[in-house]
């Protein structure tokens, strides 16, 4: 991992090489470090696939710790934080998310089916076999972008128009999966839909998925409950 300044009061904690799984779980790890100790001078820490920016305050920093420089001071704290495997395998969390496939609640999987040449079940049978991993948040508050989907099902295109989109609906965009949390006109391939509530803003924590866990698809038939 690469970690540079980014202004006088924030650090970024950036990734080297491919993007993997493995190597943003690292990035969660330090997240979670980070958290657990409660620093009173880190003010924010936003993590992406790829980077974490953690934000502080400098001033504090020199005053309560007596450093010269905060950014050194931040960069040798990172520096000797447990990023192994061991301690991701602790926090791992794997969500199950039960699904309707095709007819209205996958309007465009028919289409995709005619295009990969291939049957319903067999779509289904590699769409659900995946461990998919959650590598991105974004779009609407809660929303998963899901990375893991299997080479044979990817489509590198979009739908022909944009449509009403419901919140649950499980969409294709090139080599990711999403699940909508909230409803929406895209133009986003819908392959199914699920029951489950992604997103509550009544509750404390919101998103039923976060960035780091892992996720499997259950095929969900008409007249079977969650």
């Amino acid at each position: 991992m690469k970690v540079y300044s980014q202004g006088d009061q924030a650090i970024v904690v950036s990734l080297r090489g491919q993007v993997t799984p493995k190597a943003t779980q690292r990035l969660l790890v330090l997240r979670h470090y980070l958290n657990e100790q409660n620093y009173p001078f880190i003010t924010e820490i936003v993590p992406t696939e790829t980077d974490m920016l953690i934000s502080y305050d400098a001033r504090l920093m020199m005053k309560q710790l007596n450093v010269e420089s905060p950014f050194l001071h931040m960069k040798a704290l990172i520096a000797q934080i447990d990023l192994s495997e061991e301690k991701w395998k602790k926090q791992r969390r794997c969500v199950k998310v039960p699904m309707y496939y095709g007819g209205s609640h996958g309007p465009h999987l028919a289409g995709i089916l005619e295009e990969l040449n291939m049957t319903e079940a067999q779509f289904i049978e590699r769409h659900t076999s995946g461990d998919y991993f959650v590598s991105m948040m974004g779009y609407s508050p809660g929303f998963p972008y899901l990375s893991g989907v299997d080479n044979s099902i990817i489509v590198n295109h979009t739908a022909d128009d944009k449509r009403f989109i419901p919140a649950g609906s499980v969409i294709l965009e090139n080599n990711k999966c999403g699940i909508t949390t909230t409803d929406t006109y895209e133009d986003w391939l819908v392959i199914g839909w699920t029951p489950l509530k992604l997103f509550d803003p009544t509750k404390k924590d919101f998103a039923l998925i976060s960035l780091g866990d892992h996720v499997k698809f259950d095929v969900l038939q008409e007249g079977r409950g969650v």
